[in-house]
């Protein structure tokens, strides 16, 4: 079955980036997804529990309409109080705060990827935080003895499968959890891109005369948002896919999250084997060995995480030397120099 087709920029921080060099086991599949090539099934497109969960919702009856990101046309053709743009946890936090104050609010929120969106409209990623991925890894990092599944003859890829189902669960349920708890605070959640609108766009300028008597301070004017390639539920016609619509509120809260850096010069989309902090999560198989560019924050989480899962090769290469590197992190030396130690023992080997 195909698939159908994801913290706030309110704070203007970037996300510290690292980038991955993996060993990839042989494999004559390829499979592309998301605009990255990959020689073995991705997490997203592969695991057994996503696979389950595929199969549960076909085999219930077709209501011709997504269970989750859509909304009624009647309810999005009126005014809402704060439009949020962004389903991470600050804009979830900030359309709950609002709903708990009696106004109305809507999330629109885009995935992040379309094999992310189960066909019932569940987005894996909804209401996550940036690093979901990694944080989940490291968590079934501690718990799983990859060597001892090694010592029963397991095959990397059972093992892989293993760790990524553990994965999957976990976002499946905060995900439903998300959706679940603004529904039960009346508010709307719908996926799409986004586009606000200028003050001075036409569309911004029909709804402020069309919604004149219903704001409380008319002279605050309000902001309309374009949202495109969503569904929306009409009641004539039914589910409408790949629909254009425009939302209006008094208030627009954006909470679009950040993305990893990309430096020039590396073929991230061409290469299977060249992953950043954003698309990692795309990693389909248990690499050989990884070489990861650059001393941050996620660098050294993702070191931690795949040498703790048992990948002999682990490497950190540092442009210049530690002491620079680690102090550009704001990183205390007594603290930098015994987390060097510690990587050290642990197998890691840091390249200057």
């Amino acid at each position: 079955m195909k698939i159908s087709a994801a913290a706030a920029a309110l704070l203007s921080l970037a996300v510290p980036t690292a980038t991955a060099w993996t060993a990839v086991p042989t494999s004559t599949s390829i499979v592309r997804s998301s605009s990255v090539s990959i020689r073995s099934p991705s997490l997203l497109q592969s695991t057994t529990v996503k696979d389950a969960a595929v199969e549960e919702v076909a085999a219930a009856p077709d209501t011709g309409a997504r269970e989750f990101g859509v909304v009624n046309t009647n309810k999005l053709s009126k005014l809402y109080d704060l439009v949020v743009i962004g389903g991470g946890p600050a804009g979830v936090a900030g359309a709950i705060k609002a709903a708990q104050m009696g106004r109305r609010a809507i999330v629109i929120d885009k995935p992040k990827f379309d094999a992310g969106v189960l066909p019932n409209g569940l987005d894996l990623f909804f209401g996550g935080p940036t690093g979901l991925f990694s944080k989940a890894l490291r968590d079934l990092a501690k718990s799983t003895n990859v060597g001892a599944l090694r010592a029963q003859e397991m095959e990397s890829d059972v093992i892989w499968k293993q760790i990524t189902n553990g994965i999957v669960k976990l976002a499946m349920r905060n995900s439903e959890g998300q959706c679940r708890t603004l529904a039960r605070y009346g508010i709307d959640y719908l996926q799409g891109s986004a586009m606000l609108l200028g003050e001075d766009d036409p569309a911004n300028a029909v709804a402020e005369k069309k919604f004149a008597k219903d704001m409380d301070s008319p002279e605050d004017g309000l902001r309309s948002v374009k949202v495109t390639h969503t569904g929306v539920l009409d009641d004539y016609v039914g589910f409408v896919d790949d629909a254009e619509v425009t939302v209006t509120g008094t208030k627009v809260l954006v909470c679009t999250g950040s993305k990893s850096t990309r430096l020039p010069g590396i073929p991230f989309e061409e290469s299977h084997r060249i992953f950043d902090s954003d698309t990692i999560n795309l990693l389909g198989y248990f690499p050989r060995s990884v070489t990861i560019s650059g001393l941050g924050i996620i660098g050294i989480e993702f070191a931690n995480i795949f040498n703790a899962l048992g990948v002999e090769d682990v490497n950190i290469l540092v442009r210049g030397d530690v002491e620079t590197s680690t102090k550009k992190l704001g990183m205390d030396m007594d603290v930098a120099n015994e987390l060097m130690r510690l990587l050290t023992e642990s197998g890691v080997k840091v390249l200057e």
